[in-house]
């Protein structure tokens, strides 16, 4: 009877799994996976450890992302549309939430090209840190 339980459980585990993978929804070109990080002056910005920071990128088309950034202001992303993005940079430190949080548009936007794997995203002149 326990065995049948185990074997029960390990199941709706890996139905769970599998359901929960992401995929794409995106219907038209896009890339697998790329690297980035962001810039002022061309020099690399980082963030306090505690800080939540968040490039939210809206799609030509109208599909946005949400791109978690690290302290050291470098981000990964698994898969993305081609094409050109308009950005905020969103910051939450560990003591705001939601409507207190510090929003910047990045004056540059992004473009995500095929084959490019790797991107600087520059914040411009009106940056502040």
């Amino acid at each position: 009877m326990r065995t049948a339980f185990g074997c029960a459980i390990l199941a709706a585990l890996f139905v769970t799994a599998v359901g929960c993978e992401r995929k794409s929804t995106f219907d038209g070109p896009k890339v697998d996976q790329f690297t980035g990080k962001l810039v002022h002056d061309g020099r690399p910005v980082s963030f306090k450890d505690d800080e939540n920071v968040q490039l939210k990128l809206f799609h030509e088309k109208g599909q946005s992302f949400g791109v978690p950034i690290k302290p050291d202001g470098t981000f990964e992303v698994g898969w993305m549309p081609i094409g050109k993005y308009s950005a905020t940079l969103i910051r939450e430190s560990g003591k705001q939430k939601g409507a207190s949080a510090s929003k910047y548009g990045v004056p540059e936007g992004m473009t995500v090209e095929d084959g490019k794997t790797d991107y600087t995203i520059e914040l411009g002149k009106g940056w502040k840190p």
